[in-house]
This record gives structure tokens, sequence and C-alpha cells, in this order.
């Protein structure tokens, strides 16, 4: 099902719904009042509990990602898009399951199985050959154009009560490139990320990123790639966090450098 709307077609606001979020859910034929924001920080995601609805100016690009990777690994499936004066919005199926991350809290048995499990989706993902229309990975060298997520970490991958994945969610910041870039950014979510350090006590959460790390073989990244990421990551996280608070991403970054052999401090 593909729709385009009038943007004159008018829709009363609703509080805390954003007007195209609620203009889409009429397109589709939902409920803006029973609308709930999904988890993320971008506020994309918004679900009535039977289906979900994403919108934003990525979620083309999102579609033709996540289309290219089914077969590959699990995905929610598109059961209709449409176009709101510029600005995309898909239907999606709610997948049964639950992020890798709850499942493994305070869980170690658990998180290890969801770890391994997780950590297999890398050289899955690496065989997907990257769609036309999807951007290069920023930063990187374009000669390679495999299928890049850029955002896999625990709580992008649906699972479940074993720890088996029941979908890959969250393609906006799908790219197309190396995929040694693609766990390189992985193994800097899970390590340097200062969510994810806060959760390193929680046994089960340990469980989870040790087993991650080592069914994917993060720890044998090469130097450039994990520059490559914790340049990405300062790049990401500047508006959310500190000058200070992003100290170890950049000594991380200097490390790889001078593993390299370039002596320059990152900024």
């Amino acid at each position: 099902m593909a729709v385009r709307l009038d943007a004159r077609r008018h829709h009363p606001p609703m509080a805390g719904v954003p007007d195209v979020v609620v203009r889409a859910a009429a397109g589709f034929g939902l409920e803006p009042e029973r609308l709930r924001p999904l988890g993320g920080r971008s506020g994309t995601a918004w679900s009535d509990g039977c289906v979900v609805l994403r919108v934003g100016e990525r979620v083309g690009t999102e579609v033709l990602a996540a289309s290219a990777a089914a077969g590959h690994v699990p995905v929610p499936r598109v059961l209709g898009r449409l176009e709101l004066d510029g600005v995309f919005a898909v239907l999606l199926e709610r997948v049964r399951g639950r992020p890798a991350g709850e499942l493994a809290s305070g869980d170690p048995v658990l998180g290890a199985a969801a770890g391994r499990a997780c950590g297999a989706l890398h050289a899955a993902l690496a065989e997907v050959v990257c769609p036309p229309g999807v951007r290069p990975a920023p930063g990187a060298d374009g000669g390679t154009r495999r299928l890049l997520h850029l955002d896999l970490h625990p709580f992008n991958v649906l699972v479940d009560g074993d720890g088996r994945p029941t979908a890959v969610i969250d393609w906006a910041n799908a790219a197309a490139g190396d995929p040694e870039l693609d766990r390189a950014r992985t193994w800097s979510l899970l390590a340097l990320d200062p969510a994810a350090r806060e959760l390193r006590t929680d046994p089960g959460w340990a469980a989870l990123t040790d087993h991650w790390l080592r069914a994917a073989d993060l720890h044998a990244l090469s130097a450039a790639s994990r520059e490559w990421a914790c340049r990405f990551m300062l790049a990401d996280l500047a508006a959310r966090h500190t000058h200070a608070e992003l100290d170890h991403v950049r000594e991380a970054m200097r490390l790889a450098r001078a593993e390299r052999g370039d002596p320059r401090r990152p900024e």
C-alpha cells in the first residue's frame, strides 16, 4: 500500500503527538490517540500496540535497507507507506519479542545466549549487497557497497525468550560500506557508549556484551576501523554529552591512531 497525503488536509493537534504523526496515522486509518512513542531518542517510532508507525526524512531509506536485509536477518514486515510533504511514513508489523538488552537484564545465562545470537548477525549482514539509493558510510572509503546498519546494539535487536533474534529494527543509520565498519560501530556502542558503560555492573548485560564481542570477533578489529567508529561516536553524541563525558572515546581514538603510527591526538 502506497499513499500520498494531501498536506492541506487538517488533523486536530494532539498533546504529545507531533502533527505529522497524527496525519500519518490518519492516512493509515489508525487512531492517533492510541499511539505511544517507542524507545529511542529520535521520536520517529510510535505504536498503538498492534502495529508500528515510523515517520521521518530517512524512512524511505530505512525501508530500502530493511527490505534488502530481509532473508539474511529477520526484519519487520512493511504493511504500508505514504509521503507527507517530503517526509515519509511507513507502517510496520509489531514483531513479537523484546530488546536483547531487556531480556539479558540480571540474567547471565540469557545474556550469554542473546549475545551469541546477536553476534552472529554481523556475518549474515556482511552478505547483503547495499541497494542503490542508500548513502555511503560517513567519512569512509566508498569502494565497498555492503549494507551497514550502523546502530546494531542490544536495544535494536528483538529476541524471543531464548535469546534468538526475531527482528533487527531501526535502520535510520543504514549506509553502504565495508562490513568491518558495522562491526566497529557495534564495538564502540557496546564498549564506549556512556549509556552502555552505566550498565556494566549488571551481570546479564556483562554476559550479553562479552559473548556478542566474542561471537562477532570484535576484539580483532583493525585500528583504522576503531578510529573511524570513535570519530562516528564523537559526532553522534556531541549534542548529548559534555566534552569531558566523551574523553574516554577520544582516548580510544588516540590509541587506535597510535597503533596505526599516527601521533595526532583527537581534538
